[in-house]
C-alpha cells in the first residue's frame, strides 16, 4: 500500500490507473447497451480496416519483389560487365534467377538474343513510349493478361543506355514469385486476391471474379476516398479492400490495383464462440487490469522518462545521444528506433558539416591544393576509414597523377606523391562513373599496389569528372572488409561531386590567370620587340623586381602584382619613335623630353583596363626619384609607390648592365657602386640594400 500511495502521487500514474479501469469497465457497459447487430458492425469495420492494412502490405510486398527483380537485373548486368566473377558465385546467382524468372535473355543491337535462363521465343513488343523510356534508362514492366491464367509479366532493363556498351535484359517473371501464390505464399490467410491493370484487365485472381466486380472497383477508384466495399460471390458475401501500386515511381509501367476479399462467414465465425465466454472474459479482464495496472504503470513510466531525457539531449543538438531500455516490449523497440534516428541524424549533420567545410574552402581559396587538403581531412574524419586519397590526373600527361593521401590521424596534411595511372585503370574508372568497389587481397587496379603494400586490402573509388573527362578519383581504403551503407555511399558520391565542382572552379580561375599573364607577357614583348636593343628587358626587370620583393619578405599576392607591373612598366614606349629609341648618339633636349612622356603614355594605355588599375602607379612612377627630382610628377620618398621604387632599381640595373646603341654595358661592380652612391638620392635605400644582398648571395654561390 505504501508503494501504491507513493506511486499514485504522479499525475501521469493516476491517469494511467483511471484509464485502465475505464478500459476494463467500458467494454462491459458498451456491449450491454449495444445490440448484437451493432457488435457485428463493429467487427465488420475492424475487419475492413485490417483487410485494408493487409491489402496495402500485400501491395507493398508485390512492389518490393518487383524492386528485387530489378536489382537482380542490375546484378546480372554487373556480372556481364565485370571481368572477375567467381564460378561459385555465378552458379549460385543463376540458381536464384531460375527461381524468379521463367526466361531471361540479353539483347544487343545487331546481335541475336542470348538466353541466360530458359529460351525466349517471342520477346514482348514495345510501343514507342516504352522504347523511349528504355532509351532514357528506365526499367519497363509489361503485363499481358491471359484468360484463366495469370498474366505474363515481363521486366525489361536497359544497361548503359546511350553508350556503345548498351544492351537490354529481358526477363519473363515467374507469376507465383510476384503474387506470392504457391510455394512462396505471402497472401494473407483466409483472403481471396485479384489484381487489375489501368485498363481494368485481370492480371491474377485466386477465385472466379463476378462480372460486375471490375466495374465496381473502377467506379470506387474514381469517386470515393475509402478503399472498402462488399461483393457477392457464390452464396457468400465478401468484405473487400483495394490498394493501387504506383509503379511509375521506379518503373515505366501502368498502375496496378490489388483487391483482397474475405468472406463474412469467416470474419464472424469467432463471434458465436465469444458470446458464450464473454461474461467470464469481462470479469477476468477486470480483475487482471486492476491487479496489474500499478505494475504496468511502473514499467511504463521508467522508459518514458529515459526517452524524455534522450529527446531533450537531441533538442540540445547532442546527436550522439543513445538510450538503453531493456523492457522487452514496444518501448524497447521505440528506444531502438530512437537510437537509429539519432545515429542517422549524427551522420547527416556530420556530412553537412563536411560539405560546409569544403564549401568554405571553395569560397576562401581557389587553390586546388588547399581545396583537396581540406576535403580529404574532413572526409577522413567523417568516414573513419584507414586511408583516404585523391588522385589528380595531370591533364597534359594523363598517365600520371598527383596523389594526396591521409593514412593516420596524426598527419597534419596529406602526403603527396606521383604515380602512374595505366590506361586500363583509367578505362575501368570511367566505366564505373558512380563508384568502384575493390575488395580482396589482389587489387584489380595497378596503382593501388602502393597502398596494399601498407596493409590496405579493400578500396572504394569515386571517379571525379571535369568536362566529361576523368580528372581524378577519391580512394577510401580499409584494412578489413570494405562495407558501406547505401546512405554513406550516396554521401561519399555527393562529396566527390562537390569536390569536382570546386576543382572545376579552381581550374577555371587558374586558366584565366594564365591567360591574363600570357596577355601581359605578350604586351611586354611587343614593347621590347620594337627595338632589338631592348629585347627581353621588361621580363628581366620583372624577374629582378620579384627577387627584391621576396628578399623584403613580401607575400605571394603582392609579388604577383609587382611581376605584372614589371612586365608592363615600359609599355608607353610604344608611343616613342623607333629613331629615338635606337639613336646611337646622345639625345637632344627635345628627344629626351619625348622619351620622358612614356610613363604617362603607358598609364593612358592601361587606364581603360580595370584589372590593371593596381599596375598603373608602377608604370607612371618608375622614373620618379627618391629625392623628388624624377619625372613625370616629381614625387619623393614614401609618396612614390613602393612597387615603383623597386622597379626603379631593377630597371636602372638592367639598363646599365645591358649594351645600348650609344654605349657598351657596364660591368657589375660599376653598377653596384652607382647604386650605393644613389641610395637615398635616386633610389629607396631599403630597396638598394635588399638588391645588393641578392647580388652578394649570388656571388658567393658562384
Amino acid at each position: 500500500m505504501n508503494f501504491a500511495s507513493g506511486f499514485l502521487r504522479s499525475k501521469v500514474a493516476r491517469r494511467f490507473f483511471l484509464l485502465f479501469i475505464c478500459c476494463a469497465l467500458l467494454p462491459m457497459v458498451a456491449l450491454t447497451i449495444l445490440s448484437f447487430n451493432q457488435v457485428i458492425r463493429q467487427l465488420e469495420l475492424q475487419s475492413h480496416k485490417r483487410l485494408q492494412e493487409q491489402t496495402k502490405a500485400y501491395g507493398m510486398s508485390v512492389y518490393e519483389r518487383l524492386m528485387l527483380l530489378d536489382t537482380d537485373l542490375e546484378v546480372m548486368a554487373a556480372h556481364a560487365l565485370m571481368a572477375k566473377t567467381t564460378e561459385n558465385a555465378t552458379e549460385h546467382f543463376h540458381e536464384r534467377l531460375e527461381q524468379r524468372f521463367a526466361i531471361m535473355s540479353e539483347y544487343r543491337a545487331g546481335h541475336p538474343m542470348v538466353d541466360i535462363v530458359g529460351h525466349m521465343i517471342d520477346p514482348p513488343k514495345l510501343d514507342p513510349a516504352e522504347s523511349e523510356a528504355l532509351h532514357k534508362g528506365q526499367t519497363v514492366i509489361i503485363a499481358h493478361p491471359r484468360p484463366d491464367l495469370p498474366a505474363q509479366l515481363f521486366i525489361i532493363k536497359p544497361v548503359h543506355p546511350g553508350t556503345p556498351e548498351e544492351f537490354i535484359l529481358y526477363g519473363e517473371i515467374i507469376p507465383s514469385y510476384v503474387w506470392g501464390l504457391g510455394s512462396e505464399n505471402f497472401l494473407p490467410s483466409q483472403t481471396e486476391l485479384f489484381v487489375l491493370d489501368m485498363t481494368k484487365k485481370l492480371l491474377i485472381s485466386s477465385h472466379a471474379v463476378p462480372e460486375n466486380l471490375v466495374r465496381m472497383v473502377a467506379l470506387r477508384q474514381e469517386g470515393e476516398i475509402a478503399r472498402q466495399f462488399e461483393y457477392q460471390h457464390g452464396n457468400d458475401t465478401y468484405l473487400a479492400s483495394y490498394w493501387p501500386i504506383f509503379l511509375k515511381s521506379k518503373f515505366f509501367s501502368q498502375t496496378w490495383t490489388v483487391v483482397l476479399g474475405q468472406a463474412k462467414s469467416e470474419v464472424l465465425a469467432p463471434l458465436a464462440h465469444f458470446s458464450k465466454i464473454f461474461p467470464l472474459v469481462v470479469l477476468l479482464s477486470l480483475w487482471i487490469v486492476l491487479l496489474l495496472s500499478l505494475v504496468f504503470i511502473r514499467r511504463t513510466l521508467a522508459p518514458v522518462e529515459v526517452l524524455k531525457e534522450g529527446t531533450q539531449r537531441v533538442g540540445r543538438r547532442d546527436f550522439s545521444t543513445r538510450v538503453s531500455i531493456t523492457s522487452g516490449d514496444e518501448f524497447q523497440e521505440l528506444a531502438s528506433s530512437f537510437n537509429n534516428m539519432t545515429s542517422q541524424l549524427d551522420q547527416q549533420f556530420k556530412a553537412m558539416s563536411t560539405r560546409a567545410e569544403i564549401d568554405r574552402a571553395i569560397l576562401s581559396s581557389l587553390d586546388s591544393g588547399k581545396i583537396i587538403n581540406t576535403a580529404l581531412t574532413n572526409m577522413y574524419d567523417f568516414f573513419g576509414c584507414d586511408l583516404i586519397a585523391f588522385s589528380l590526373i595531370n591533364p597534359l600527361q594523363e598517365n600520371t597523377a598527383q596523389v594526396f593521401s591521409l593514412q593516420n590521424p596524426q598527419q597534419k596534411k596529406p602526403a603527396l606523391e606521383t604515380l602512374k595511372i595505366s590506361e586500363a585503370d583509367a578505362e575501368l574508372l570511367t566505366k564505373n562513373a558512380t563508384y568502384l568497389l575493390c575488395d580482396g587481397p589482389q587489387a584489380p587496379l595497378d596503382h593501388l599496389s602502393v597502398f596494399t603494400e601498407k596493409g590496405i586490402q579493400a578500396f572504394l573509388l569515386l571517379p571525379v569528372f571535369l568536362k566529361n573527362r576523368l580528372a581524378g578519383f577519391i580512394t577510401l581504403g580499409s584494412r578489413g572488409q570494405c562495407s558501406m551503407e547505401e546512405e554513406k555511399l550516396q554521401q561519399a558520391r555527393h562529396l566527390a561531386d562537390q569536390l569536382a565542382v570546386a576543382l572545376s572552379n579552381a581550374r577555371l580561375i587558374e586558366d584565366m590567370e594564365h591567360l591574363t599573364l600570357g596577355t601581359i607577357e605578350a604586351l611586354a614583348r611587343t614593347v621590347d620587340a620594337k627595338s632589338s636593343w631592348t629585347s627581353g628587358h621588361s621580363e628581366r626587370v620583372a624577374e629582378t623586381a620579384v627577387k627584391i620583393a621576396r628578399a623584403m619578405g613580401w607575400a605571394d599576392k603582392q609579388v604577383e602584382t609587382l611581376f605584372r607591373g614589371g612586365l608592363l612598366h615600359d609599355i608607353g614606349k610604344i608611343g616613342i619613335p623607333l629613331a629615338i629609341l635606337d639613336k646611337p648618339d646622345k639625345l637632344t633636349d627635345a628627344e629626351y623630353t619625348k622619351v620622358k612622356d612614356h610613363p604617362a603614355i603607358g598609364a593612358k594605355i592601361l587606364e581603360p583596363i580595370k584589372a590593371y588599375a593596381d599596375i598603373i602607379p608602377m608604370v607612371i612612377q618608375h622614373h620618379e626619384r627618391y629625392d623628388g627630382k624624377g619625372y613625370p610628377n616629381g614625387l619623393a620618398g614614401q609618396a612614390i609607390d613602393i612597387n615603383a621604387r623597386i622597379l626603379a632599381v631593377a630597371d636602372v640595373y638592367d639598363a646599365l648592365i645591358s649594351s645600348r646603341p650609344y654605349r657598351q654595358g657596364w660591368i657589375e661592380d660599376k653598377v653596384i657602386s652607382l647604386l650605393k652612391n644613389e641610395a637615398s638620392r635616386q633610389f629607396d635605400p631599403d630597396v638598394v640594400e635588399a638588391f645588393l644582398g641578392i647580388l652578394a648571395t649570388r656571388s658567393m654561390h658562384i
